[in-house]
Formats: structure tokens, C-alpha cells, sequence
């Protein structure tokens, strides 16, 4: 070696340990195209902790290739995916597409001192991710910070907000990478805002923990990522349908009232939320008795009526009522986070004086989780956790008003958490918390019925969470910029893992005019999570609340949603099963298309062939729609109009009309309107688009719940011009409940002279679309 300071790299299979002037760099390769880079500096101890955002079920093979190149001052190491060039003196690296030979990402010598690291960037790169910053969804120029904090009535540009997610997707003309650090104290992120050709990281404590992602596409590094974090898991079938909350419904005539108007009104919903009010004194795992004198029936008469009960549940245990079990319950089990002189930290929320639970503590944990059998008992569907910054009031909460949520704080940094018997702060702490109450929530549902999916929402979370539920973006507000934001947020979280997630529909904050709504519900109908919400000092927003209009067009918007259950159903199953993003942003599944990076439009596509322009500004009735490349074309979802890819149209848009376009060549499947998901379907409408050349579509089905076994339809279509051909390939035991398919294709231009289901001809109608029936997975053949 050139310096005798420096030590010869110690070598083995699919790792390397090489002293750099900023101490002990180690590459270790879980696969060819995930490379981990920890540094750790002279004279510390590993750290060893367990993470909290890595996926323990994941596993991990090492790379099918792996050399070494040691030429004294540079060391290259080589995956069949990825090479990793490091100059030993400095620790500054470069890591290339081994394959093509592009510079993926370009480190900088690594600092003497400090969790930090720098990463050059070109002119044309792009970078996503970072969780629900309240900025567009390219993150370049900007700078921000991750430390979860209670952003109530939070705008464009407000730093900080509720998720800590450092992971970077970073796109450019010479292809994609990912880069996690996995570190979780407060960090910082300088994505080119100081200078334009660097984005630099730092941490306020810990190590640099880095992992390297690649894959063949933008969307094939997200895949990876959610590889390494965790997956989304399968949910509920209901909890896609339509839910409606409010801060609060007061009481049980409030609630059946509500019900009762979804079902008189013939307007689809699943789900209904109680939130803070249905407690004795804010009290978690209490019903207020006079507000709610017999949950159990009143459950019971829901779910029999097809609504699902969901119901709040913050950190914060009342702490100053000698009576109150819970608290008691959890002071004899040292449940609590404490300062270093052993005392409890307690702070006030809604309840007054609170302590709060460790969740970095498994038999914390498991104490939390088992708490929710009550309400389970009572028939409870699903648990909502809020507040879990944590956030603390610095000002007494006054009932009926939000002027408690201005001004709001959290556990002081010095405070001692658990760490899974490691030890550590709250600093290190706080950006997990959230993860880990929303984790003892959805580890105590499975455990207390095992034959069901756990539902939870979470507004706190850090890179992972995804693997116990779902979120939303917080305390938003009812304006039109607060929109636009719920589609950018929806996508860029989806990118960042979090791929279950919608805005409060209407707005939390302020009030929505009846356009505004009417907008908000079309897109919260493309969205995974389907909710309107509002605060406790704004008017409900009950869709009936606005006027026959609006009533009207958002009934459209819903039942339209559970027309696209299918399709929302075969993505989650993607999601769950290889990490794809429900809702996918066109930069990622386009990323060469030049119109998209010069104009980075909104649509997005929920799935793989449903692609969604909705109206985001006020007073629009048509708008110009940028159509992404597409080799056979796109099909207008409501007139089946066709149009060619690369290229912007003119599109009416009505209120009562979100755009979308389906991708030629695709079998959509559609579902009937239905009141909530518990209701029976007897037939799915396949709606064919044909289109030259060989094209494959999926169709996923099961029970809704648990873990049985599943449908899988891969659907082929072939157009060779004189016929089109549908072959079904089927997987899995499971059998729907479906009884037949509506088949309806789409762009013949005229009757076809033949149509068959697995060979047999049968009859058909025609009305500028060919429409027969087939049995279940029937492959079929249309002759022109």
C-alpha cells in the first residue's frame, strides 16, 4: 500500500473491510444489486442495533458474482450487477452499472468526523422519495429535514412534517439507483439547494449505514427497495372501499345518523371512524358511556348494515387518575419512557398529564398490542394511530378548538427508550416511534385474531412501516394547492415504500367548497386509501352536504371506485407480493420521455394500464393531457376514443369527469357498484382493448381476509389483425364467487364475424362494442 497508515483490505465472500483515513469502511453485498457501505470510525464499537426499517423476513443469498480488484490506492469490488470503486485513503467511491458502464452515483471523500456523506449530481438527474415532503415530486434544488413533528395545517414547503423516510431515488440519463441510509436521528438532506452539483446527507448522531440499490428500471429500484424495507402487506378487501371520518361524531345517534344517510342515499362506503370523542376522557381503550352507552350493539348494527368500525388510539395514557387501569397497568410493567433519573417524561395531550409507552420495548409492545381484545370484543375492525410523533401540547387544549395543535413539542432528547435491550435515546428514538406503536398495533390485531388482516393507519412512520399497515398525509387543508400536494405526497411516499397511503379528503383544515370536493373525491377515488375527513372547528363534508350536484358527482366518483376494485385489488397484490407502487409516477415508469421531465405533469397510473389525469385546479372544465408513450396507443376509459402516445391533447372535463386512459392492448376488469365490499359479485366486466402484437394483463382475487388461497388470471392477448385471442392462465385454489365474465371488446369498428369461449362460438351484441358472456377464466377468441 502506498501509506503505511493504511491497511490491506480484509476479504471474504461478498464482503470487504478496507481503513480509510475516516476509519473501518465495510462493503458487505446482499445480492448483485444491493450493496451495504457502513463506516466505522477508529476506536468506536460496531454499532450493532437492530433496524428497525429493514424487513427481518427478507432473505438474502449474497451476489452469484463477486471479485475483488486490490490496486493499492483504489480497491474495486464487482457484483454481477454493480461495481464499486473505492479509493482507500479518501473512502470516496463510485458506483457503476457493471453491465452498461454508467456512473450510477459518484461519493465524495468521506468527512473525518460526523455522519455525513456527499453524492455528486448531474445536470440531468432527478430525485424522489424522501417520504411526504410538501414538495413536488422531483426533490432537486431543495433542502429538508427528517424529524417527524405534528404539522398541523402545514403548507407547501413546510419542513417538518410527520414521516422520516432517507431514501433517494436518483434518476438520470444513464440509468437509476437507490440510496437508504439507514440512520435515525434527525438527518438533513441538501438535494443541489446550496450546490447545484452535490446532494449531501448528515445525521445528528449515529453512523453512515448506506445501501446502494439497483435495478433495471426506476420502478424495478423501488421494487428493491421494498425488498430490502418490506413489502406492503395484503389488507382487508374493505379497507379499499370509500371511508368516512370526522373530528368527532359525538355520540351514537351522530354515527347511526351518518350511516344511515350513506345507505338512504345509495352512496357506497365501507368504513366508519370514531375518533377521540368515543373516549371516556380521551382515556385509550375506554368508551365514553354516556356518548356511546352500548358499543357492542351499536358495532354490531354497523357491520350488519356493511360498515366496518374504526376507531383512534394515541400514545399518550392519562397519567394523573389513580383509577385508570391502563396507566397503573403499565407503570407496574416500567412501560414508560423515563428520563435518566429513572422518572416517567409525561406531557400534555387531549387527556391532560400523559406518560408514554416505549415501543422500542418487545414486551411493551406485546402489552400494548393485547390491549386492543376489548374493543376487538366489541367490534372494533381496525385501530387508527394518531399523535405519534409523539406530539405534545405546550398550550392547555380547550374543547372544540385546535389552537392546541400550534404550537406542539415532543419527548425531550435526553429521554432513555429500550432499543431492544441496547439502550438508547429519545434523539435516536423519535423518528421510530410512530413505526413502532403502529407496529404493536398491528402485531397485537394478528394476534388477537389471527384470522384476519390487521388494519392500522399511522401519520408518524420511518422507512418500513409499510410492512404493518397504512397512512395518510396528516392535517392537510381545503384548498386547491393542498390537492394538487395530496397527489404529490400519495406518489412520492409510494416511491418511498408507503405505497398504501391518501390524503383527507375535502381537507382536514378550513372548508371545502363543493367543487372542491367534488375534485377531492375524484381523486380520492384513484387513490389507495379512500377517506374524507374534518377537523372538530370546520362543518362536516358529508358528500350530501353540497348540494344536489355535488352529492351527485361524488357518488359517481365513489361508485367508480368500486367499479376499479379489481384493479386496485390485482395492484395490492402486487405491492404485497414484488413491492410495485398502487399508484405509479409517469417519471418512473417513463423515464426517458422528455415531455414528462420537462413539464412533470401529474397523471400517474393506478396500476399497470389505468392512467389517471385528474382535474387539480378551480374552474377547470377541460384541460390539456400529456399521453406518455405507449406501443399500442391509449383508449379513452369513457368515450373509447384512441389516441397515439407522445403527445398532448385537449380533454373535456366536466365536474362530473376525472380523465383517464387505458393503455391498448390491456384487459381491464371492472367490478359492479356495490354498497360496501361485503356485498356479492356475480359477474366482472373484462373490458378487452385490443391491439397488434402480444400484450399480458393480470387479474388477482381471494376471500378479502386472511390467509387463504388465491385466484391468479395472467391474461394474453394476441391481435393479429384478423383475430383477437385472450388466453387465461390460471394459479391458485381458490375459487371467486364470481359465477360468469361480462366480456366487452372494445375498437373493432364493426360487428365480429365470430366470437368463442374456450373454442365454443357464442352469441354476442353489438352497439359499437362487442359484448357476450364466458364462463370464469375462459380464454376467448374474437374474429373480425
Amino acid at each position: 500500500m502506498s501509506s503505511p497508515l493504511i491497511d490491506a483490505p480484509a476479504v471474504a465472500a461478498g464482503a470487504l473491510s478496507l481503513s480509510t483515513h475516516a476509519g473501518e469502511l465495510r462493503l458487505d453485498a446482499l445480492a448483485d444489486e444491493v450493496v451495504r457501505i457502513r463506516l466505522v470510525r477508529d476506536g468506536e464499537a460496531p454499532r450493532e442495533r437492530p433496524s428497525y426499517a429493514l424487513d427481518p423476513d427478507a432473505r438474502w443469498d449474497g451476489p452469484s458474482h463477486w471479485r475483488v480488484r486490490d490496486a493499492n490506492e483504489v480497491v474495486e469490488v464487482e457484483t454481477a450487477a454493480l461495481r464499486v470503486r473505492v479509493t482507500v485513503e479518501t473512502g470516496a467511491f463510485v458506483v457503476t452499472d457493471r453491465r452498461r458502464g454508467h456512473v450510477l452515483a459518484e461519493a465524495e471523500a468521506l468527512p473525518a468526523e460526523g455522519a455525513a456523506h456527499a453524492v455528486a449530481l448531474e445536470p440531468d438527474d432527478r430525485l424522489f422519495g424522501l417520504g411526504d415532503k410538501a414538495l413536488a415530486l422531483d426533490r432537486r434544488g431543495h433542502a429538508v429535514e427528517l424529524w417527524n413533528t405534528d404539522a398541523f395545517k402545514y403548507g407547501r414547503g413546510t419542513d417538518l412534517l410527520y414521516k422520516s423516510v432517507p431514501f433517494v431515488l436518483k434518476q438520470g440519463s444513464d440509468g437509476a439507483v437507490g440510496l437508504f441510509y439507514d440512520n435515525t436521528f434527525r438527518s438533513r438532506f441538501d438535494l443541489g439547494a446550496a450546490d447545484g452539483d452535490r446532494m449531501t446527507w448528515s445525521a445528528d448522531g449515529g453512523a453512515l449505514d448506506l445501501y446502494v440499490l439497483h435495478g433495471p428500471t426506476p420502478l424495478g429500484v423501488v421494487e428493491t427497495y421494498a425488498r430490502l424495507t418490506g413489502r406492503t402487506p395484503m389488507l382487508p378487501k374493505w379497507a379499499l372501499g370509500y371511508h368516512q371520518c370526522r373530528y368527532s361524531y359525538m355520540n351514537e345517534g351522530e354515527i347511526r345518523e351518518v350511516a344511515a344517510g350513506f345507505r338512504d342515499r345509495g352512496i357506497p362506503c365501507d368504513a366508519l371512524y370514531f375518533d377521540i370523542h368515543y373516549m371516556d376522557g380521551y382515556r385509550v381503550f375506554t368508551w365514553d358511556r354516556e356518548r356511546f352507552p352500548d358499543p357492542s350493539a351499536l358495532l354490531a348494527d354497523l357491520e350488519a348494515d356493511g360498515f366496518k368500525s374504526v376507531v383512534i388510539i394515541d400514545p399518550g395514557v392519562k397519567a394523573d387518575d389513580p383509577d385508570y387501569t391502563v396507566y397503573r397497568d403499565g407503570q407496574d410493567r416500567d412501560a414508560y419512557v423515563t428520563y435518566p433519573d429513572g422518572s416517567e417524561v409525561h406531557g400534555h395531550v387531549w387527556p391532560g398529564l400523559c406518560a408514554f409507552p416505549d415501543y422500542t420495548n418487545p414486551e411493551v409492545r406485546r402489552w400494548w398490542g393485547a390491549l386492543h381484545e376489548g374493543l376487538l370484543r366489541d367490534g372494533v375492525d381496525g385501530v387508527w394511530n394518531d399523535m405519534n410523533e409523539p406530539a405534545l401540547f405546550s398550550v392547555e387544549h380547550v374543547e372544540g378548538s385546535m389552537d392546541a395543535e400550534h404550537d406542539v413539542g415532543t419527548i425531550p432528547n435526553e429521554a432513555l427508550h429500550a432499543f431492544e435491550g441496547e439502550g438508547g435515546t429519545h434523539a435516536e428514538a423519535h423518528n421510530v416511534y410512530g413505526m413502532q406503536m403502529q407496529r404493536a398495533t398491528f402485531e397485537g390485531l394478528r394476534e388477537i385474531a389471527p384470522d384476519k388482516r390487521p388494519f392500522t393507519i399511522t401519520r408518524a412512520s420511518y422507512a418500513g412501516a409499510q410492512r404493518f399497515g397504512t397512512s395518510w398525509t396528516g392535517d392537510n387543508s381545503a384548498t386547491w394547492d393542498h390537492l394538487k400536494l395530496a397527489v404529490q405526497t400519495c406518489l412520492s411516499l409510494g416511491v418511498s415504500g408507503m405505497t398504501f397511503t391518501g390524503s383527507d379528503v375535502g381537507g382536514f383544515v378550513g372548508e371545502p367548497t363543493g367543487e372542491l370536493l367534488a375534485r377531492w373525491t375524484q381523486v380520492g377515488a384513484l387513490t389507495p386509501l379512500f377517506r374524507n375527513h374534518s377537523a372538530v372547528d370546520t362543518p362536516r363534508q358529508e358528500p350530501w352536504l353540497f348540494g344536489d350536484e355535488v352529492e351527485r358527482v361524488c357518488r359517481e366518483a365513489i361508485e367508480l371506485r368500486y367499479r376499479l376494485l379489481p384493479v386496485f385489488y390485482t395492484a395490492l397484490w402486487q405491492a404485497a407480493t414484488h413491492g410495485t407502487p398502487i399508484l405509479r409516477p409517469l417519471p418512473l415508469v417513463h423515464p426517458d420521455d422528455e415531455t414528462i421531465r420537462r413539464t412533470s405533469p401529474l397523471g400517474f397510473y393506478v396500476g399497470a394500464s389505468l392512467l389517471a389525469q385528474p382535474v387539480l385546479e378551480e374552474g377547470q372544465s377541460e384541460r390539456e393531457v400529456y399521453l406518455p408513450d405507449a406501443e399500442a396507443g391509449w383508449v379513452d376509459f369513457w368515450t373509447g376514443a384512441r389516441f397515439e402516445g407522445r403527445q398532448t391533447i385537449w380533454t373535456q372535463a366536466p365536474l362530473d369527469r376525472v380523465p383517464l386512459y387505458v393503455r391498448g392492448g390491456s384487459v381491464l376488469p371492472l367490478g359492479p357498484v356495490r354498497q360496501h365490499t361485503g356485498e356479492a359479485v356475480e359477474r366482472l366486466v373484462l373490458h378487452v382493448y385490443p391491439a397488434p402484437g402480444r400484450h399480458t394483463s393480470w387479474l388477482y382475487d381471494d376471500a378479502g381476509d386472511g390467509d387463504g388461497d388465491r385466484w391468479l388470471g395472467r391474461l394474453d392477448l394476441e391481435d393479429d389483425g384478423e383475430s383477437v385471442h385472450v388466453t387465461c392462465a390460471v394459479t391458485g385454489e381458490y375459487e371467486p364467487e364470481w359465477i360468469a365474465w361480462d366480456i366487452a371488446v372494445h375498437g373493432l369498428g364493426d360487428a365480429p364475424a365470430r366470437v368463442a369461449a374456450n373454442g365454443e362460438e357464442v352469441e354476442s351484441e353489438w352497439d359499437g362494442v362487442a359484448r357476450f358472456t364466458a364462463p370464469v377464466g375462459a380464454s376467448l377468441e374474437i374474429r373480425r
